[in-house]
């Protein structure tokens, strides 16, 4: 499926990710859970890496707004806050590409931490 995200940094220096359906749940979750952190981008990533390999069957992170379950056929992305709207499901292909978008993203536009 085709995800249309558009990746920028608002006033305040904050990453951003705004997508339209299908993927607004997949965007508050970069922009809300992983936000500037290589190392959780890198972590998924891995654990992504992992279950392709069949090294693990599956994985759940609980983060600040959205629960994320990765197996191998899909990633499936919840709200934490809003438990009745409707689970973003994309195949964790998919999930992987827009994942190492965001890791580029912040890799190409890193910002010095706020004093």
């Amino acid at each position: 499926m085709n995800y249309e995200m558009k990746f920028y940094r608002d006033g305040e220096g904050d990453p951003r990710c705004e997508s339209g359906a299908p993927g607004v749940l997949i965007g508050a979750f970069l922009t809300e859970d992983v936000q500037d952190s290589l190392n959780t981008c890198r972590e998924i990533l891995g654990k992504i890496e992992r279950i392709a390999n069949g090294e693990i069957g599956s994985w759940r992170r609980v983060g600040n707004a959205h629960v994320l379950a990765l197996s191998a056929d899909e990633a499936v992305i919840e709200s934490v806050a809003a438990p009745d709207e409707r689970a973003s499901r994309l195949s964790l292909e998919d999930f992987r590409h827009i994942l190492e978008s965001w890791l580029h993203f912040l890799e190409e536009n890193w910002r010095r931490p706020r004093a």
